[in-house]
């Protein structure tokens, strides 16, 4: 396995990949992405007129993890709402519980994903990701499942992992807020593309970068900046998700402002780690400074391009 990408300086900065399908993990493996920084699982419950059980889920998180070879999987719960599930759709809830308030509602969707989770962990390199966070209380609650299993796996002389490493992914203007708290209780944070729609809120069907919604929406952008700062002071890690850290402008300013992870399409990792490698972090600081200072998506964008361009000389 290659080292991480550093800056010039020696700031390590993860370029990974997602999957939503299993045609993605194929894709992702052959990548040369430092790992997977985010797996859905939501594509094991589509088109389906049943939940998949404990050892399917166990089955397919073990064949991931081989896959990638042991570079880091970041799994994420499974976040679709009832409406989209054949399973429950008739169950009579409505979908705002999505991702851990329908686990914490539906324990025997949730346990599954945790035991299968848990027991992959044993030989993977896995960290779990929790979807739809709002409140510490939930994570909390999580964990006291967590560890209710690891007591019955022990007993069972079943290999697992005791507590997997766990991450709040960031959708939820909420969760952005109660970082500083959530950090007691997780080891990193996933800022999702849902939180600017939710933040500005919009719904999904406005399109990236044209009327109200923008890449480089200052709000998002200080959102990403205040987090990074408080969990920092935990040492806790941040990765984004949202395309934005598939932007290479936007690659410096990323980094400047604390994340330690970009999460981009594999034909976007060679030129993102050609990019970090040529930063020096107060160089990089410096050039963020300036562009947070602009009030206009427009010209943040137009600011980053002009001094990407010249990084790149």
């Amino acid at each position: 396995m290659q080292p991480y990408t550093q800056t010039k300086d020696g700031q390590a900065v993860l370029i990974n990949t997602p999957a939503y399908t299993p045609d993605d993990v194929e894709r992702a493996a052959e990548s040369g992405a430092d790992g997977l920084g985010l797996l859905s699982t939501d594509f094991m419950y589509l088109d389906r007129n049943n939940l998949p059980g404990e050892e399917e889920l166990y089955e397919t998180f073990c064949r991931i993890s081989r896959k990638m070879g042991g570079r880091p999987v970041t799994i994420r719960l499974m976040q679709l709402p009832p409406s989209r599930i054949t399973a429950i759709k008739d169950a009579g809830l409505s979908d705002e519980y999505r991702g851990v308030r329908l686990g914490l509602a539906r324990p025997d969707m949730l346990l599954p994903q945790l035991r299968a989770f848990m027991r992959a962990g044993a030989a993977g390199n896995l960290r779990l990701l929790l979807p739809v966070v709002a409140d510490v209380s939930e994570v909390l609650r999580i964990k006291e499942m967590i560890n209710d299993i690891h007591h019955e796996l022990a007993g069972q002389n079943i290999p697992h992992v005791a507590m997997p490493e766990l991450g709040v992914e960031v959708e939820i203007p909420a969760a952005a807020v109660m970082a500083p708290v959530l950090a007691f209780e997780v080891a990193f944070f996933s800022i999702s593309e849902k939180l600017i729609y939710n933040t500005l809120l919009l719904n999904n069907s406005h399109n990236l970068n044209g009327g109200l919604l923008h890449d480089y929406t200052p709000s998002f952008l200080f959102q990403i900046s205040h987090l990074a700062e408080e969990v920092r002071k935990r040492r806790k890690t941040v990765s984004v998700t949202a395309p934005l850290a598939g932007r290479m402008p936007a690659v410096p300013l990323l980094v400047a402002i604390g994340a330690n992870e970009l999460v981009m399409a594999p034909e976007q990792i060679e030129q993102a780690r050609e990019i970090v490698s040529r930063l020096t972090m107060p160089r990089a600081k410096l050039v963020a400074s300036k562009a947070m200072s602009f009030w206009s998506p427009n010209e943040i964008q137009r600011y980053a391009e002009e001094c990407l361009a010249r990084l790149l000389k």
